[in-house]
This record gives structure tokens, sequence and C-alpha cells, in this order.
């Protein structure tokens, strides 16, 4: 919605006696926990990364990215922010090398293999070749870092899991964590929902905000998938 569409809606409603209730967003997040560090790990070719420069956040970012073709982009796009690093890196539960399944639109790569529902979603998902690559904890590759205020998002195709198995010293440090949850499943060998929703309790997190990722196949009034920020509990 405009600016100049919300003043009018905003007018509207008021002289019915009612008001425009906005729902608080990813920057209200940040800019509420000050966010100092925003740790992107799945970054593609830096799409998560640039909608935070739009939405006004000027603190550090440092993206994980492990398929070569995809941090060739990072790299061009980020070039001319000095607060933006990268590393050319898959993140796991332990250090290591594993084998990565590379989808026809890299958004779908996955180190975990396709389910049958995968192929339905969107043909082009379809695993073209797979290839090795090196992987590091997020303990191990930031455990350090000087940063006050933590915000970790983590967009792995269904290999969430082993990302936060590998950070729980950092997750004590972070302030938030956005997760894209399952209700159908993509990936095989993936927790369920509530599954996640238990995994970030007993890290500390609640859910702080939700928003459809993706609708189901024909079906428009229901998601596949959510992004979920999850805050430190009180």
């Amino acid at each position: 919605m405009s600016i100049l569409h919300r003043g009018f809606v905003k007018r509207y409603l008021a002289r019915r006696g009612m008001s425009l209730v906005q729902e608080p967003g990813l920057w209200d997040f940040l800019d509420t926990r000050r966010v100092d560090l925003v740790i992107d790990v799945g970054a593609n070719a830096g799409q998560f990364a640039r909608d935070l420069r739009s939405l006004g956040y000027r603190g550090r970012i440092h993206s994980f990215e492990p398929l070569p073709t995809a941090f060739a982009e990072l790299q061009s796009v980020a070039a001319s922010d000095p607060l933006w690093e990268m590393s050319n890196v898959g993140v796991g539960r332990k250090a290591g090398k594993l084998e990565i399944n590379i989808a026809k639109n890299s958004v779908f790569s996955s180190f975990r293999p396709l389910s049958e529902l995968a192929g339905r979603f969107d043909p082009n998902s379809r695993t073209v070749e797979t290839l090795r690559v090196p992987v590091v904890t997020l303990d191990n590759a930031l455990g350090g870092d000087k940063a006050k205020s933590i915000f970790l998002k983590i967009d792995t195709q269904g290999f969430e899991q082993e990302v936060l198995a590998g950070a729980k010293k950092l997750l004590k440090r972070c302030a938030g964590v956005q997760l894209e949850l399952p209700v159908d499943h993509l990936y095989e060998g993936v927790w369920s929902f509530n599954e996640a929703l238990a995994a970030m309790d007993s890290y500390g997190f609640v859910p702080a905000q939700f928003r459809t990722v993706n609708p189901r196949a024909g079906d428009r009034a229901a998601a596949v998938e959510f992004d979920a920020i999850f805050r430190r509990k009180d």
C-alpha cells in the first residue's frame, strides 16, 4: 500500500471511529532490538540482504553461500557495500565437506534430497548436478564476533536444524532468528512445523512474526511454508 493510499484509508476509517493497525515487520524487529549484525545463512545472490538495505538497515551483514555461481552474483551485488561481508561456504552442524544438490533454479538447492512434492510444486526445483562444498559452523566462524545484538536468518532449504546445531553458543547472543518453516515438505528428512517450534523453544526463543512464503498448489488460501521470526524469551 502506498503512503498516499494508506493516508486515504486512515482518514476514511477515522471518520467512522476506526483506525488502521499495521502489522509489525522485519524492520520493526531489527530497529527495536538495535541489531548491529545480521547473519545471512543461505544468501543465494543476496536477495535478503538487499531487502534489508531497502528497508533502511545500515548495520553489518555477513552472508554465507556455498554455490560458486550464486556467490559470484553475491560478490558483485555487495562489492560497493563495505559493511557487507561474505563467505563462499555452507553452514552446518560440524566443519567439513558435504555434497549439495544444485537445482535448476538455484534457490531450491539443498544439502537435503527433494521430496516427491517438490517436483509438483515447481519443476525448476529438480536437481541438475551435485557439488562437494566446504562447510563451517557458525560458532567457529562468528562465535567471537564483537556485535552487541545479532539477528540470524537461515534459509537453507531444509537444513535449518543442522545450522542451529552448530550455533549453540552464538544463539545465546542472538536477539532474534528467522527461519523458513515447512507445512508441506519439499525436502526429505526435515523437521515438522511443530518440531521446529519446540526446538526454538529449547534454544530460548518464541515466535514474534509469521509471513506466508508460498501458497499451496491449487490452494491460494493455504501456505506451503512460512517465514517465522523468533524473539528471545522475556
